[in-house]
């Protein structure tokens, strides 16, 4: 199915794209020049895999927070003040976390261990303290673990002997939503992780009649009551799902190009959705809306694994 974009946002957009975007082009452990950043994107490029901020109220606006690179999944805090993201290789991977303000400096938060490494999509906990992360421990598993922001307080929660992955906070941060599965066999199922006693339950052990397993994020919505995620179909690429965490009913957000990957899916509100796709051999990040959309709109060129989000005032 073609994808239908929207007309001013494609125009904006690719005029965007043949600009140098980096202004002020950060500096040191975090750097940018400057530019408040109030409302928008954080995500990483593939050519250089550092961390970007793209402001709603001025999109040539785009910085860098950080020179480091091999970047990956940068999300924001609740308040939108802190970026986590990881960095380094699989064996080498440290969960790391910089100011949105310009200026501020990269701070190492946990380093890899034998059995704790390779780290994966870390998000805070709705009040900024924790961040819930998933790491592979050592032997063919991916577990889940929870750390204070200050590095302290580290831990691996409960897995009702399935892998996991791509945790999610609820709305009150009470539980995780994450992705489960049997090792080794891809994340077909969807559980809850009570925070309060280490205790799992399963919401879905199946994804519907299309997704065959979650390839890459499974994120909550702000109001706690829907997840999207990415997962391989049939044909062998990827496409964006929604469940009803209540009902457990799955249903297809989007269906992009033929041969292409919709993937990385964040929320921007409760009703939408942005992803990052390589439609037309280009990694861009574009918007849907809920329930279902039969078009796109073209947010933000060059740019994959994007997180929303809002600072506080």
């Amino acid at each position: 199915m073609p994808m239908r974009f929207s007309v001013l946002a494609l125009a904006s957009a690719l005029a965007l794209s043949g600009c140098n975007l980096l202004f002020g082009g950060g500096g040191g452990g975090g750097g940018g020049g400057g530019v408040t950043f109030t409302q928008g994107f954080t995500f990483v490029r593939k050519d250089d895999r550092n961390v970007y901020l793209a402001d709603d109220a001025d999109s040539q606006a785009i910085e860098t927070r950080t020179q480091s690179a091999n970047v990956r999944t940068p999300s924001f805090s609740r308040d939108g003040a802190n970026i986590v993201f990881v960095r380094g290789g699989t064996s080498d991977a440290e969960l790391a976390v910089v100011s949105t303000a310009a200026g501020g400096t990269v701070r190492t938060v946990l380093a890899s261990t034998a059995m704790m490494k390779n780290f994966k999509t870390p998000v805070f906990s709705p009040d900024g303290t924790r961040i819930a992360f998933s790491f592979d421990d050592g032997t063919t598993s991916t577990r889940i673990g929870l750390i204070n922001v200050d590095g302290t307080g580290v831990q691996t929660l409960a897995n009702g002997g399935l892998a996991q992955a791509s945790p999610g906070f609820s709305a009150d941060g009470s539980e995780l939503i994450v992705a489960a599965g049997n090792p080794g066999l891809g994340y077909t199922q969807i559980e809850r992780i009570n925070l309060a006693t280490n205790q799992v339950t399963s919401v879905t052990n199946t994804l519907g009649n299309e997704a065959l397993g979650i390839a890459n994020r499974l994120v909550v919505s702000p109001d706690g009551t829907k997840a999207a995620f990415d997962a391989q179909v049939s044909s062998g690429v990827v496409r964006l799902f929604v469940i009803d965490l209540s009902t457990r009913a799955v249903t297809a957000l989007y269906a992009g190009e033929p041969g292409t990957n919709d993937t990385f899916p964040c929320w921007m509100s409760n009703t939408q959705v942005a992803f990052s796709s390589d439609t037309g051999g280009n990694d861009n990040v574009y918007r849907v809306n809920l329930p279902s959309s039969m078009s796109a709109t073209l947010l933000l060129p060059k740019a994959i694994e994007p997180w929303y989000g809002t600072v506080s005032q």
